[in-house]
């Protein structure tokens, strides 16, 4: 493994220690994500404070129900800009369950769409041209343009892990397809491809890795590593400052 390829990979095991949340870096591993379909962009969703009407009906482990399942509040994401995922309890089991919009990555800062703009970039530019343009010197969150360039190959990394993945768990409608984002571009038709493939692999979520995948769901009658939950945020969120 060449030098750039062990750079890359600490950078996304790096990423992924981060607390997408902004709250205690142990929490993911207590909580479950669930998928919030919808056809919604970060804007929209933020606009429109998306958590207030996203709802869990029922507990998703306990099937018989009386668990005293009910609804904890919010977390918050922090990148691209302050928005909140809605939260729910379970006290029988000690499992809290967000319910993560489909345009988030899972797992790590940041949506789909800006890891699928990184990948596509990489594949009509030179490495650093790619990074020049997606983390400008003079944005206010600047970077050197070595940790540009690292920023981008994590991000090109992620894409192709995906789309290869995607291609085996569905050979037969995407065997014939490069791993590559403008390639599932054209075959889905659409310029949000891991946005879509949330939803065409939604069998399959709780299997596949960050950031399309989600956090496994547990079995019934199972219990988490730890029967804390991660601290909720005000319910309804204070406006960010």
């Amino acid at each position: 493994m060449g030098s750039a390829a062990r750079v890359v990979l600490a950078a996304v095991a790096e990423e992924r220690k981060r607390p997408a949340s902004g709250g205690n870096p142990d929490a993911g591993d207590r909580e479950v994500q669930l998928r919030l379909a919808t056809e919604l962009t970060f804007d929209e969703y933020r606009t429109q404070r998306g958590w207030e009407t996203a709802t869990l009906s029922a507990c998703p482990v306990c099937e018989s129900g009386g668990c005293g399942f009910h609804r904890l509040g919010t977390y918050m994401r922090k990148v691209p800009a302050v928005a909140y995922v809605a939260r729910y309890w379970c006290p029988e089991q000690h499992i809290s369950f967000g319910l993560l919009p489909d345009f988030f990555a899972s797992r790590m800062p940041g949506t789909l769409d800006m890891i699928e703009q990184a990948a596509a970039k990489a594949e009509t530019a030179p490495m650093e041209k790619a990074a020049d343009e997606l983390r400008p010197a003079d944005a206010t969150d600047a970077v050197t343009l070595g940790a540009a360039v690292v920023w981008v190959r994590l991000r090109v990394v992620l894409a192709r892990a995906i789309l290869t993945t995607v291609k085996g768990l569905m050979p037969e409608r995407f065997e014939d397809v490069p791993p590559r984002v403008s390639a599932f571009r054209r075959r889905l038709g659409t310029l949000r491809v891991l946005v879509a493939l949330r939803g065409i692999c939604e069998r399959y979520l709780h299997r596949m890795s960050a950031p399309l995948g989600l956090v496994p769901r547990p079995e019934a009658g199972s219990r988490v590593r730890s029967g804390r939950a991660q601290p909720p945020g005000p319910d309804p969120p204070a406006p960010a400052r």
